[in-house]
This record gives C-alpha cells, structure tokens and sequence, in this order.
C-alpha cells in the first residue's frame, strides 16, 4: 500500500528565519569552541562567494546563507568575548585597587538600602590616576543610598570615575556584565549619553512620583511595576508571592506589556479612518496622496509610542523584542507587506544578537523569546483539547486564558525552573484571575500618569479608581501564594536535561501536527466568529493579517455589547467612594500613634509618630529607617483616599528620621514642613531640602520659643535648639528638635533623639522654665547598649510624667548582622514612678485624648 506523502515546507519562504536561527547557532557554536575570528571571517568571506555564486539556485543560495549566517554569528561572539583579552575589565578581577572610568549606562535600580549601577568602563589606570590605558566591558557598582530618587547621585549618561577592587560579578548578573564593585569611592566628572534616553528616564521617575502621590502603598508600588517595570522597595515583600504564583510577568519588563500599548494605540486611530471608510465615492488624487501622507502620520505616532513605552518600561531585552516586532507590524502595510510573525520575530532576534551576542543568555530574553513562540505554537492545541468544554457560556474565554498560561508555562519550564528555582502548580488559575486587568491597568495607569501631570488631585481621583483593582491584584495573589504545595521547588537543574525537555517537547509536536494539524484548523476555522479575549486578540490578528491592515486589535476581554455596563461600574464606583468620604465623621479625639517601622524582617527602628487632632489635621513628626514600612502603617491608619498631610515635621537630620520622612514628602500634597536646620548638611539633609523645593513645599526651619497652631485646639512648643546652632562633634543630637505638644487635658513632651545629648539636655534644664517641661507623657529615642544621660532622670523628674515612651534608634551594621533586638534596657528607671513602654516590644502604640481623659493602648 502506498503511504501518503508529507509535503515538507518550502524553506525558501522563511529565509530570514534560517537566517536568524543559522545566526544564533554561531553564537551558541563559538561559546563552547572559542574558534579564531580571522579563521571565521576568512569562511564567511567564502560562504559569501559561494552564495553569490550560487544565487541562481534556490537551495544551494539557502544553504549558502545558512553557512554564511553561521559563520557571522560565530564571528560576532569572538569579537564580544572577554576572553584572552587583554583589555577586557574582567582581566583585572582581584588586582589591587584601580581607578576606572566610565559612563552609567543604565537607569540605577533602586534596593533596599543601596544603589546599583551599570557602568560601561571605557579606562583604567592602576598607578592612582598617573597614566590611562583603554579597557571595555561592563561592571556593576552598588552604592550607598536611601530607597528613594537621589538627583544628587549618579544616573544614567554622567560620568564617573571610580577607585576599589574588581571582583567578579554578583550573583545572577546579565550575561554582559563582566566584574563588580561593592560600595566604592566613586565621583562624577561630567554628562554624556544619549539626551533622548536620559529624558525618558527621567520621565520614568516623575511618572513614578506621580503615582505614588496618587496611590497608597503597596498598590503605588504595583502600578509602577505594572506600568513602568520599575522595582521600587514597596514591592519587595509582593514579589516572592508573584513568583510563586506565576505571574512575575505582570510586574518586570515584558513584551506583552509593549503589545498591548500597541494594541490600545492602533484601536485609538480608528477616528482618524472614519471619515475614510464613509466615503463611498472614487477618491481624487490629491484625496489619495492625502491619506497617504495621513496613514504615515498615524504610522509615525504608533512606532514613536511603542519604542518610548519600551523605554519607559526599561528597555529590557523583552521590551526591545516586543519593540522591534510592533515597529514591523505597523510599518508592514504600508509598503503593502503581509505581516508574519515568525518572520518578524526571526528580524527582531537577529538584530538584537548582531548588536549584542550576548543577550541570547538572557533570562528576559529567554523567556519572552520562547514564551512568545509557545503561546503562538501549544494555544490552538491545546483550546482543542478543551473543544468540549467551550460549549458553556463564556467559557471560550475561560480556555483560552487557561491555554495561554499553559502554553506559555510549558514553553518556559526549563527556564523559569533555573532561574528562579521553583515551579508554579497553580499558574493557570492565578493567571486567569489577574491577567484579563493587565490592560485595563495599564489605559488606566496611563490616563493617571497624564492627569496627575497635568493637576495632581486629577491623578489622586484616577487612584480612586484603580485602588481596588490593584487591590483585588494583591489579595487574589498573596491568597494563591498561601496554598499549600503552590509552587514545587527545584535545585540544580541541569543543562543537558533542559535541552532533552525541549527536544521532547519538539518531537511531539512534530507528531501532533503530522496526524491532529487538520482537525485543530477545522476548529479554529469553526470556532473564529466568537469574541476573542484579552490575550490572543492582538497576536492572532498578527498571524492573520496577511493582506490588510491591523486596525482594531484592541484587548478587550467582553464582547461589543458590554461597554455600557463597564462605564456603569465605574460610576458606582466613583459614587461610592463619594458617598464614603461625605459620611466618614471625626471623631472627636486626639490620636498620637508612635508607628513601628523598620526594614524587612528587621526589628523596629527609627521614629516615626502620626499625629490626628481633633478637627482633622493630620501631623507626621519624623519618619524612621525605612520608607516601605512606614508606607504600610500609613495606608492602614488614613482612609484610602487620603493623600495628603498637613504638617511634617523632621526633629533630626539622622538617617533613621530621615529616609521615611523623604518619601512621605514626595509621595504626599505635605501643607507645610518644619525642622531645625542644619550646620554642615549631609548629603541626605541636601536631599531632604531639594525635594521639599521641587515639590514647592512651604518650609520653616523653628527655634525655641515658637509656637506651631495645629488646627483650633492643639499646638506644638519648641523649646530646643536655640536660635545659633550649636557647633561639635554630634550636631544631629545636640541641635534635634524638642517641643511640647498641648491639648486639652493632656500634654506630651517630645524629647526625640536629643534625649541622647548631654548638651541639648544640660541646656534645657537651665535655659527653660520646669513648668514648660511638664507632660503627662514624655517619648524618648535611645540606642541599644547605650545608657541615657543622668540629665535626662532630672527632666522627667521636672515632667512627672504618667508614662515614658522609648522609640529605638537604627542598630549599628554590627548589631544588625548578628540580628540584635532593638530594645532599650534603660535600667536607670527601674525604680521610677512613671511607666516606661518600649515601642520595640509591643509594637505600635497610640495615645487618645478627649475631654473626658486619655488613654494608652499597644498593637
């Protein structure tokens, strides 16, 4: 019996796919057998004869090309590689201290206490800056730094010279990034780079700033992942549950992001082809050369769109991918080109290895690479494993989310396993939940990132509505990631058994498409007239789009019929957040909450107070060590919509007062700002004063004897530093701020960190009179190991206070290695008759005060 033949794809047709594959396998071929570049150029120069030797023959020409591309690819990583070269910056590793210079390359990335920057080395110099010899390659420096914006710090295009040891690169570094600096002498020597990158940049950052202002945190700090693929410090404790449940690709730079852009700006063109398509006469010329010249117009918007999205989302090697396939699918049409995905994957591959061989190592490359070839690939294999399913209503668009997070998980395994060391169980059904908001996140994100530019309250108004959105995001994933056996976790995986699972998964796909190919395209074909979700819409009218234009591939995951019902819910929406904020009452009391923050999985440290008078005012005194915490404590003591603050007031300059209260006055509208000054500014103080200028807050530097009016029944008594400053050694302690704060029937003494300084007390004890030291309360900051002055048992002897409340100061880096506690021992008030209350024991603690007394209640 004679078997039926299988006819074998003309590889004529996807020349630039055997291009682009011939390419990377040079690249791959080279790493393992590092061959001579002169010996590769010598063969591609005969490969290159040979094919145009050859040209008249289809087949000879495509393996002609194949050789030669091979050969090129290999050649490229010869030239990039550091090895055996002399120049190369990774040659230095373990040399004595050397000097370097070089340019930022890279927008810095923001941890929890420091900065890390990508700097390209163009020299070195390894006799203390005598002489300069070249040398290339990139290195990563991490920094010093508090968790917000520094514009006194190196950012992306200045240049920098840098003294320390090289060390070889940190733990899951890119590919490209050849040694490592930890914390060295760095100094900045001037600008250059590319102006445009640069303003996007800092375009980021001011979009950043306007949704933390708009938004509490952490879902300010979800957005900003969500919409710029920035990490800030608030998302570090979400980003574990992220991981376990799958759907990291929702807060780092992915490709989809920049599809979907593209997808909301080609559906937001449709007005402009309006009146086109309604015209129903033969067009004249000067009509025909007019919407010529206004499709390229259109053209020119969507391209500049997607590569500046691409930059603000951070110009990863998934953005860039993204970026370079959406460039073509818009410009395809207009040179009367049919759109293949395949194809414009293979020219978005082969032009990111020919700039940078090594991106092919790249864990985002990887994955948005391969990601994207499994959705395009498994989907339609496996919605039809799920045909019977699709009869019940809306469940087509059930499956296919479902077979979208499957093809997407099974393409990746290998990947996602090595780098992340675990599995996701339940990918699919967390994805189903999140991923359909992504681009309604996203249109939103971008409406309040432009009204917040335009009138700040119009941003914090958009926030009201996407604040439960992105809290339903929050709930829905840190609930999958609590599930028992949610993700599996995985060690070690090995290379060669990768490469046998993608050899596997490739072999059965050739046997699926030899006998199920017809039956999956007759149900595709059958199925084509139901609304297609959020996740294919754009990616299949790429694949089909092979003789017209993409004009409304738009993410939408309800069918034409639904738009009034979304505009619906999002006026009760709006109506009900107005209802709410018209029917919260006051209450009628004093609040003062001495906060517990800290940095992650840390003890307590620094001072933080939030302060509520009766008629509604809202004071913050100090802010602590650590921006993320005392972020949290806010969003859980203010209402939802509250983005403002009345009053900040800074009583030290010390790092453990200063970071948190940084970030509350650039994510905050602050009415007004209040400190004593500084001497000799640290670098932080000068921050602290160029935020408070940019953001055009009114400031008041305070002095003894002033008095602040907080609302109609409060004030705040200054009664430290004096009018000059005091000059010495600890001028952070010695020139804190001390008040008084008084209402009715209560008043409370805040010593702050100057409880630490013998000079500020000894002085306050002779310069002020005892009855303005009297308090029913008195709060101190105190220092593990260390003892109070014996001047302060003399002040709260003058106080006679009912109870003494002692916040913690940071712990040194010492007692923070080995994990000491932040509690105080202050011995000295054992025997004493008022009650002490250390904050690092019990936690937050709040003082209310009414006109029929006060109390004290801890968390």
């Amino acid at each position: 019996m004679k078997q039926p033949s299988i006819e074998l794809p003309d590889l004529r047709s996807f020349i630039l796919i055997v291009v682009a594959a011939a390419g990377m396998s040079g690249i791959l071929l080279d790493s393992w057998l590092l061959l001579s570049q002169y010996i590769l150029l010598i063969g591609a120069v005969i490969a290159l004869a040979c094919t145009i030797l050859f040209w008249g023959d289809s087949r000879l020409r495509l393996a002609s090309l194949a050789i030669l591309w091979l050969l090129l690819g290999a050649w490229r990583y010869s030239i990039s590689s550091p090895v055996g070269d002399p120049q190369s910056i990774n040659t230095f590793i373990g040399v004595r201290k050397l000097e370097m210079r070089g340019m930022v390359a890279d927008d810095p990335k923001i941890l929890e206490r420091s900065r890390l920057l990508l700097v390209e080395v163009n020299a070195i110099s390894i006799n203390n800056g005598s002489s300069w010899q070249d040398a290339h390659g990139q290195i990563e420096v991490q920094m010093l730094g508090a968790p917000v914006d520094n514009p006194y710090g190196p950012n992306y295009g200045d240049s920098v010279e840098i003294q320390g040891k090289v060390q070889p690169p940190f733990p899951h570094h890119s590919p490209e990034v050849l040694a490592s600096l930890s914390f060295p002498r760095l100094n900045m020597i001037g600008s250059s780079g590319n102006p445009i990158i640069a303003t996007l940049f800092h375009l980021r950052l001011r979009l950043a700033s306007i949704i933390e202002q708009s938004l509490p945190q952490p879902m300010a700090a979800l957005l900003i992942a969500i919409l710029l693929s920035l990490q800030t410090p608030a998302m570090q404790p979400l980003t574990q549950a992220f991981k376990s449940t799958g759907t990291a690709h929702l807060i780092v730079p992915s490709g989809f992001k920049v599809t979907i852009l593209a997808g909301i700006v080609a559906g937001s063109r449709r007005w402009i082809y309006k009146r086109r398509d309604k015209q129903l006469k033969p067009l004249l010329p000067a009509q025909k050369r007019e919407g010529y010249w206004r499709q390229w117009l259109v053209t020119s918007l969507v391209i500049l769109c997607i590569i500046a999205y691409s930059v603000l989302s951070g110009a990863g090697p998934a953005a860039q991918r993204a970026c370079i396939m959406g460039i073509i699918l818009a410009i395809a049409p207009r040179f009367g080109r049919a759109y293949n995905l395949y194809t414009a994957m293979a020219l978005a591959v082969l032009i990111m290895c020919i700039f940078d061989p090594f991106v092919m190592w790249n864990t985002g490359f990887q994955l948005s690479t391969i990601g994207t070839l499994g959705i395009v690939v498994l989907t339609p294999l496996i919605q039809y494993l799920f045909r019977h399913i699709n009869r019940l209503p809306f469940a087509y668009i059930i499956t296919e989310i479902l077979a979208v997070t499957l093809s997407a998980q099974i393409a990746t395994l290998p990947i996602f396993a090595s780098t992340f060391n675990q599995v996701s169980i339940i990918a699919p059904f967390a994805n189903l939940l999140t991923v359909p908001l992504l681009s309604t996140l996203i249109s939103l994100g971008l409406v309040l990132c432009v009204a917040g530019a335009i009138f700040l309250p119009l941003g914090i108004f958009c926030g009201w509505i996407l604040w439960p959105l992105l809290g339903y995001i929050i709930f829905v994933v840190n609930r999958f990631a609590q599930i028992p056996l949610a993700f599996l976790p995985v060690d070690h995986l090995d290379t060669y058994l990768a490469w046998c699972y993608y050899g596997v998964l490739i072999l059965i796909l050739i046997l699926i498409r030899l006998r199920w190919s017809e039956k999956i395209q007759k149900y595709r074909s059958n199925v084509a007239f139901k609304p297609q979700s959020s996740i294919l819409n754009l990616k299949e009218a790429m694949i089909e789009n092979n003789h017209q234009e993409v004009e409304g591939a738009t993410l939408s995951l309800s069918p034409p019929s639904f738009p009034t019902l979304r505009y619906a819910a999002v006026m009760i929406v709006i109506l009900a957040l107005g209802l709410t904020l018209a029917a919260t009452p006051a209450n009628g009391q004093l609040s003062i909450t001495l906060l517990n923050v800290g940095p992650a999985r840390k003890p307590s440290q620094g001072e933080a107070m939030l302060i509520h008078t009766i008629d509604g005012k809202t004071i913050l005194v100090d802010g602590g060590l650590d921006a993320t915490s005392l972020g949290q404590e806010l969003y859980s003591r203010l209402p939802f919509w509250q983005r403002s603050i009345d009053t900040v007031i800074l009583t030290s300059p010390r790092q453990d007062h200063l970071i948190g209260a940084q970030d509350v006055i650039s994510r905050f509208q602050v009415g007004q700002v209040l400190d004593a000054g500084m001497l000799h500014p640290s670098t932080g103080y000068a921050l602290w004063k160029r935020t408070i200028h940019d953001h055009n807050i009114p400031y008041t530097q305070v002095r003894e004897g002033s008095i602040i009016q907080i609302g109609t029944q409060t004030s705040i008594q200054v009664l430290w530093p004096p009018r000059v400053l005091h000059k010495g050694s600890h001028e952070e302690l010695d020139n804190a701020l001390i008040a008084r704060l008084v209402a009715p029937h209560f008043s409370m003494l805040l010593l702050g960190s100057a409880a630490l300084s013998n000079y500020a007390l000894n002085e306050l004890l002779t310069t002020i009179d005892p009855g303005y030291l009297k308090a029913n309360i008195v709060q101190v900051v105190g220092e593990v190991g260390k003892a109070f002055p014996v001047e302060l048992t003399h002040i709260l002897q003058l106080a006679s206070p009912s109870f003494l409340l002692i916040t913690p100061a940071a712990l040194s880096s010492k007692q923070s290695k080995v994990s000491t506690t932040s509690t105080i021992l202050a011995s000295q008030f054992v025997t004493s008759s008022w009650q002490t209350i250390q904050t690092a024991q019990v936690g937050s603690t709040t003082i209310s005060s009414s006109t029929s007394g006060w109390n004290i209640t801890t968390e």
